[in-house]
């Protein structure tokens, strides 16, 4: 029996694909409820609804505040948040075409 190692692009593939979510979770939640403790407009009602939703449903409701909650960030800080989620699909699709991640 033999046993091989997976190369290291296939090694550096299935980290970024293991990582990359968790740092943008971060990421977005925290943009999200920085610009959302920043708004002096927002009622206190809204502000609790937004932010139990980026807690609950940690992508859908970060993402779901930054492009729907009415944020004051400017349309380059949001292509930023889209890019984010083109980068990891690309390592999803990248990694389970070469065959180290399925």
């Amino acid at each position: 029996m033999t046993v091989t190692l997976p190369g290291s692009l296939r090694m550096s593939l299935g980290l970024y694909a293991y990582l990359l979510p968790l740092l943008l979770y971060v990421l977005w939640s925290t943009l999200a409820l920085w610009d959302l403790g920043r708004r002096e407009d927002a009622a206190a009602a809204r502000v609790w609804i937004w932010s139990l939703a980026i807690f609950a449903l940690p992508f859908a409701g970060a993402l779901g505040y930054l492009f729907f909650g009415g944020t004051r960030l400017t349309p380059r800080v949001k292509l930023l948040a889209l890019g984010g989620a083109a980068a990891y699909l690309v390592i999803l699709a990248l990694g389970a075409f070469i065959g180290g991640i399925s």
